[in-house]
């Protein structure tokens, strides 16, 4: 039995079945985050338990991208005065040379990064969370524009009280 996402289609004359995208053209966006977690006995009535801070990045996550959204943690967590561990999986722009490079700083302003074993994206409490924003917070259909995409992620996001950095 086939998934509802397959289909068959008769191979013609070595021609490539290609599938119609509305906004491919329009380019792509990517979002990278950080989910912060305080513990319980730690709250003052103000605070939330968790806060996700994000940044869009347009086209595809690269080293780059990620070193420079590792900075701003890393600038934070020095403001703070406060050690922030950070929990990376083992994605190739997570371990690339120019991250290497940075590791002995950053951690001397306060940001430690940790790497998960591989294949273990059960342990990245994020995942849940990205699983949560495109599962339950944005409405499930198919979106006409790069638009309309962003402003529905947006949305998810003001709901869960997230912040751009």
């Amino acid at each position: 039995m086939l998934s509802v996402c397959s289909t068959w289609f008769k191979r013609g004359r070595g021609k490539q079945f290609k599938i119609p995208t509305r906004w491919s053209s329009q380019g792509r966006y990517n979002v990278i985050g950080a989910y912060q977690l305080r513990p319980q006995d730690q709250l003052r009535p103000q605070d939330q338990a968790s806060t996700l801070q994000y940044r869009f990045l347009k086209g595809r996550c690269d080293a780059p991208q990620v070193i420079a959204f590792l900075q701003t943690l890393a600038q934070q967590a020095s403001q703070q005065a406060k050690l922030t561990v950070v929990v990376l999986d083992n994605a190739r722009f997570h371990t690339s040379a120019g991250i290497k490079e940075q590791l002995d700083r950053w951690f001397e302003m306060g940001l430690w990064l940790y790497y998960l074993p591989p294949y273990s994206p059960k342990l990245n409490l994020i995942e849940g969370l990205w699983r949560t924003i495109k599962g339950f917070l944005m409405p499930r259909r198919s979106y006409n524009t790069l638009l309309e995409l962003m402003d529905s992620l947006l949305l998810a996001f003001r709901s869960i009280q997230a912040s751009e950095i």
